[in-house]
């Protein structure tokens, strides 16, 4: 079975590159993206898009995470695919969001909250529906 493909979406080159090598040590393939642009580019240019996952910043120079949200609900190929939202900001997580998560974050909240969305347990095996 195929590792599962994350694209993380962070403007902050520091916290997008921990948390590549900390998803990558976890079994996950990553594709770094720095902006809402690339990140839009990466799964529209794709076919198929790519990506299990979508872990999104909000607050982003270019294109913000709010953008990326509506571009993803806005297309077909991409509405299914479940996104973790990554911010400092309060308040509520955005509805299309499977899971919010507040910085800062233990990792373990992270990867629970990404293998949640995936349908997987902690070992990687599909819960069951």
């Amino acid at each position: 079975m195929r590792n599962k493909t994350v694209l993380l979406v962070e403007d902050d080159l520091d916290v997008r590159d921990t948390l590549q090598d900390l998803l990558e040590s976890e079994g996950f393939e990553v594709i770094p993206a720095a902006n809402g642009l690339q990140a839009i580019d990466y799964l529209t240019l794709n076919d198929p898009p790519g990506a299990d996952l979508v872990i999104l910043d909000l607050m982003m120079p270019m294109v913000s995470g709010w953008e990326v949200l509506e571009a993803m609900e806005a297309d077909d190929r991409l509405s299914h695919i479940p996104v973790i939202v990554l911010s400092a900001m309060g308040g509520e997580a955005p509805e299309r969001a499977h899971g919010f998560v507040r910085k800062p974050f233990a990792l373990e909240t992270l990867v629970a909250a990404i293998r949640g969305a995936l349908g997987e347990t902690g070992d990687g095996v599909h819960a069951p529906n």
